[in-house]
């Protein structure tokens, strides 16, 4: 069974490209991730893969709107990065949104889940930062490991102070939570964010080249231009998913 990752957090904190980064790292040894984004408003599939068509019928919403998920079902609907086999990918096509299926149901989110961790050694789930899809909640309830990454500014305080509410019940793990400031710079007071949030696990520094990646639909070589901070809290994790606990 997978190891499975969720990753949360305030908007524009980085964590799609994070994803991206930490799928890379994990499979290094040609162990399989599949990264499952399940954001309608941005759609995630032509953003991963620009240069191929992913017809609607391989989109995540064929099978959270199915009435029954197995890993036939999930398997056939795994875009696979064609430069790199060991990374799959699963998402919303170009051109759906909120209104093209039915809402999302909670215990499908945890039927697709467990039903994607039979088929890799990781399942990264890479959430939006609302909580009201139901998708966030469930992936951090099914987590082995949870990640949040907040932007160490005022913005992600108070995203955090919004949404630690919804998260008080035992089985969210709140305390838990490994904790990264996103797209960090120079400027940010990091050490009062900080002790406003409850002290950060490690830092994810901006970079024009990472952000140049992120733009342009090349994330997956994002991890190139990561600087020795951003890949110490990689190695954190990959550490933890490893052995469950870092050194």
């Amino acid at each position: 069974m997978a190891k499975i990752i969720t990753v949360w957090g305030s908007s524009g904190s980085g964590k799609s490209v994070f994803c991206c980064i930490l799928a890379k790292a994990l499979t290094r040894s040609r162990q399989k991730a599949i990264i499952i984004n399940p954001d309608q408003e941005t759609p995630m599939l032509p953003i991963w893969l620009p240069d191929q068509i992913i017809e609607t019928s391989n989109s995540i919403g064929h099978i959270l709107s199915s009435l029954k998920i197995d890993t036939g079902l999930v398997a056939g609907k795994v875009s696979v990065l064609k430069s790199y086999p060991f990374i799959g990918l699963m998402g919303y096509a170009a051109g759906e949104n909120p209104l093209t299926y039915p809402q999302l149901k909670y215990e499908k989110v945890k039927d697709l889940i467990t039903t994607a961790a039979q088929l890799v050694d990781y399942v990264i789930l890479d959430c939006t930062s609302t909580m009201t899809n139901f998708f966030t909640p469930a992936t951090i309830e099914m987590a082995d490991i949870v990640i949040r990454i907040l932007t160490p500014d005022l913005k992600g305080v108070n995203y955090l102070k919004a949404h630690q509410p919804l998260l008080t019940d035992p089985r969210f793990r709140f305390d838990e939570h490994l904790t990264f400031a996103g797209l960090a710079r120079p400027f940010h007071a990091l050490d009062e964010m900080g002790h406003v949030i409850g002290e950060f696990d490690g830092l994810l520094p901006y970079s024009k080249e990472i952000d140049r990646c992120a733009t342009s639909g090349d994330l997956f070589n994002a991890i190139r231009y990561c600087n020795v901070k951003y890949m110490e809290s990689i190695k954190k994790i990959v550490e933890v998913a490893d052995d469950g606990k870092p050194e």
